[in-house]
């Protein structure tokens, strides 16, 4: 009797296991880390996906993911994450890194696998960094905005947000003009990824703050944005694991999604028909007011000296 007891409860057990393991988003763990080595462990702060391959960056570190293999993120407590962690193969990109560099964003400029170049926020210099794909220098600016943390690449402009100055600014870094400014939908923008679907959009990701009267509660939010308006048109909804997003990229049909404190990149099935519609315009969105942009600098270009 008890023998046929414990099969069923170990029946029970392994379905159970292969019902939340189906169930859980698919991800995999980085070997990116703090500034002290080892000593405590970050998720990405910059995405960039280049067609076939994924760029992860943090202080200091950018790295090249090949070859990903996700597996599903279930945790049965807060210090219980069953370390599964999927694998890929890496490569730290060669050549000498910019020492002091603090990267909160990344974008990818050109078709795939290399061919192209990787534009970077760094939001510790308040610089935006043009590099080939070996991180040999093209080219660096001042941000338009202070503290940037987010940049993508729409084939002409710049797209930069700043979770300080609560603006998304589209920037032209040829003319080195701003060409349009947004408010930032999301209290605290950490990412932004483009969408050549249309007329194209623009991802931001980030946390937005409400307060009740008893406690302080966050919410992670991935919003779409009509480049021609400012809208807010669509709403990708996040895995409930995703506590601290930190960066996105969006690749063919998913988005890649960093979690800073669990330094984990979430792999999300994009499809327009799971997307939430919204219609928020930009005048409806409750933002504090911006600052002021940051003054504008000269280029420096390859071999002027840095």
């Amino acid at each position: 009797m008890k023998c046929q007891e414990l099969k069923k409860a170990g029946f029970i057990l392994v379905v159970l296991f292969i019902f939340i393991a189906g169930c859980a988003p698919q991800q995999f763990k980085t070997d990116l880390f703090s500034a002290l080595e080892h000593d405590s462990q970050v998720g990405p702060t910059g995405l960039a996906w280049d067609g076939k391959n994924l760029i992860m960056a943090t202080t200091n570190q950018i790295l090249f993911a090949r070859d990903i293999t996700t597996e599903p993120f279930y945790s049965f407590s807060k210090k219980d994450t069953m370390l599964n962690g999927g694998s890929y193969s890496s490569g730290r990109f060669p050549g000498p890194q910019r020492m002091d560099m603090d990267v909160c964003g990344m974008a990818w400029e050109g078709e795939c696998c290399g061919e192209g170049f990787l534009w970077i926020a760094d939001a510790k210099n308040d610089r935006i960094i043009k590099m080939k794909p070996d991180l040999t220098f093209i080219s660096e600016f001042q941000t338009p905005i202070p503290s940037p943390n987010g940049i993508a690449f729409d084939g002409k402009s710049l797209w930069i947000v700043s979770k300080y100055s609560f603006k998304i600014v589209q920037f032209n870094p040829d003319m080195q003009s701003i060409e349009n400014v947004y408010y930032s939908p999301i209290t605290r923008p950490t990412g932004l990824t483009w969408d050549c679907t249309g007329n194209g959009y623009i991802w931001v990701i980030g946390i937005d703050d409400c307060r009740t009267s008893e406690q302080r509660c966050y919410t992670p939010r991935l919003l779409r944005i009509d480049i021609t308006n400012g809208n807010i048109t669509h709403e990708a909804k996040l895995p409930e694991a995703v506590k601290r997003p930190s960066s996105v990229a969006l690749a063919e049909n998913h988005f890649w999604v960093g979690d800073y404190n669990l330094n984990r990149v979430f792999k999300i099935p994009f499809n327009e028909r799971d997307l939430i519609k919204l219609d928020h315009r930009p005048n409806s969105i409750d933002s504090v007011k911006p600052a002021k942009p940051a003054a504008k600098s000269p280029v420096k270009e390859e071999g002027s000296g840095r």
